[in-house]
């Protein structure tokens, strides 16, 4: 993803939007379709720092949205 879809991404709300919305607005990128958290890598530097947009989803629409910067693996027990 360039520079252009990041900020665009940071700047769009998807909540009530549904699973496959989020599908047909950013792919699917791995994610396990019944899972109620899905994670989206939009990037990486040469340090191995990982910019990851999560989505949290209840019934099967989305809650909220964050933004995650961090080293190795992603977390679920800091999300807000």
């Amino acid at each position: 993803m360039n520079n252009i879809h990041l900020r665009t991404i940071a700047q769009t709300s998807f909540k009530g939007m549904s699973k496959q919305e989020i599908i047909k607005e950013l792919g699917d990128s791995f994610n396990f379709f019944p899972d109620d958290i899905w994670y989206y890598e939009l990037s990486k530097n040469w340090f191995g720092l990982k910019k990851v947009l999560c989505i949290v989803f209840e019934n099967d629409r989305v809650l909220f949205q964050c933004i995650k910067k961090t080293y190795g693996k992603i977390t679920t027990t800091r999300l807000p």
